[in-house]
């Protein structure tokens, strides 16, 4: 008998018996075992492969053997690991506490040698000594002052904000919101004619420089009050007082320059009224007035441009320019002044002006002839217009006193066709043509026909 032997059933290469995978191809000869008898070979079937799907990958069969000792392993691997974790994690509850065992000190053996002692003196404190306190001198609180009424002011027809805070002496438009917020306003605009509006008065401004009442002054050495105007023509204390009140509108200036006058601002003014009724700019009344406000405001113009705005309220009193009085000097003759000279007339000679020469008017057009003088007709004098129709042989002259003349209708020509005109102008006597002079150069136009038969 033969020794049996593999066939591939991929490639039918012979194999040994032991072998597992083809020597050919690779192929898995696991469940391939044949038997080689008499010369015969015969299948050796084992249950688990038939050798006519052979066209497969044998080898399936073996990757699914060794996919399940991968997942075994890995499987083993995370147990382990996931034990070995529980073990660290349950430890610490089972261990005992650590104790330290204190490490023992050496000790040091010194011996010590008596020194000498020192005495000192003993102190016996006394009683204590007195310190002597600071009594602050009194200080004077003024009384407190009532809280104003609010200024109430009635809207005018026109009248905006500004006007009203004016009127109430604010010369800041910094309480304007409080106008606002006091009345229930929806903003400064907001203002209707006829309608009241509470605006609060200017704070006084306390001056540094006032000197408080002390005891002597404002009490005897006894605590009375000491009242001057009983002893005839004093002041009271309360009169003392009230010429220590200070006006925060005040403002000390010097005796104004020659040139410079006050104006005190009555109801209803404007700063154009002041600036047209002293003939000055606005540029000056902030120069002559440095403590006022001029908002929006352009210096270079006359009166600050449309949108300036310069808050003044009556009573107000600012600086203006004046007219420097001349002195008016007397004249007293004494026989030997020199006669005044009679004026004579300024040389006059008329220069024509328009129209240019050569100009051509139509049928319906208005012609105005117009000259320049050098100097001013004397009594009696006047100009002579001279107009000549060369077309028709027609002269038409005129005398006037001004320096133009409107040719009227009734010398222009009567035919339908473009008539050509010479026009001079000189000086005469009043009724005397015959005297002309200064003749000016004669000047041509053309003028159409009115078309009449």
């Amino acid at each position: 008998m033969a020794q049996a032997q593999k066939r591939c059933p991929i490639c039918e290469t012979t194999n040994p018996r032991k072998a597992a995978y083809c020597m050919n191809c690779g192929a898995s000869l696991t469940h391939a075992e044949v038997e080689i008898r008499d010369g015969v070979a015969r299948p050796v079937s084992t249950g688990r492969y038939d050798f006519r799907y052979g066209e497969t990958d044998l080898s399936e069969d073996g990757l699914r053997a060794k996919a399940r000792i991968y997942f075994a392993v890995i499987v083993g691997v995370l147990m382990v690991a996931a034990a070995v974790l529980l073990v660290f994690w349950i430890r610490p509850s089972f261990s005992p506490p650590l104790t330290q065992t204190p490490v023992p000190t050496p000790t040091l053996n010194v011996t010590l040698t008596p020194s000498a002692t020192l005495a000192l003196v003993t102190v016996t404190q006394g009683p204590p000594t007195l310190t002597p306190s600071y009594t602050p001198s009194e200080t004077f609180t003024p009384a407190p002052t009532g809280t104003p009424e609010p200024c109430m002011q009635t809207v005018g027809a026109g009248e905006g904000m500004l006007a009203l805070i004016s009127r109430c002496g604010h010369i800041h438009l910094d309480v304007i919101p409080l106008v606002v917020t006091m009345n229930g306003l929806n903003d400064e605009n907001d203002l209707r004619a006829g309608q009241s509006i509470a605006i609060p008065y200017p704070t006084p401004t306390v001056d540094p420089n006032s000197v408080a009442p002390t005891a002597d002054s404002s009490t005897g050495g006894l605590g009375t009050d000491i009242v001057m105007a009983s002893s005839g023509g004093g002041l009271s204390i309360d009169d003392i007082r009230a010429t220590q009140a200070v006006d925060p509108f005040f403002i000390p200036t010097a005796t104004n320059p020659p040139g410079v006058g006050n104006y005190t601002i009555v109801n209803n003014d404007s700063i154009i009224e002041i600036i047209t009724r002293y003939n000055t700019t606005l540029d000056t009344i902030d120069k002559l007035n440095p403590e006022m406000d001029f908002l929006q405001c352009e210096m270079g113009l006359t009166f600050g441009g449309p949108a300036c705005i310069v808050p003044i309220y009556a009573g107000q009193s600012i600086r203006v320019p004046i007219p420097t009085q001349t002195p008016t000097l007397t004249f007293t003759p004494n026989g030997s002044e020199t006669p005044t000279p009679t004026a004579t007339p300024t040389f006059n000679a008329p220069e024509v002006q328009s129209p240019d020469n050569h100009a051509y008017f139509r049928r319906d057009e208005i012609i105005t002839l117009r000259w320049a003088a050098s100097g001013t007709l004397a009594d009696g004098e006047a100009y002579f217009l001279t107009v000549q129709n060369l077309t028709e042989g027609a002269a038409f002259t005129a005398e006037t006193r001004e320096l133009f003349w409107v040719i009227p209708k009734e010398w222009q020509g009567v035919q339908a066709v473009q008539l050509e005109y010479i026009w001079t102008v000189a000086i005469v006597p009043q009724g005397d043509p015959d005297s002309a002079r200064h003749i000016t150069a004669p000047r041509n136009f053309t003028w159409e026909g009115r078309g009449e038969s």
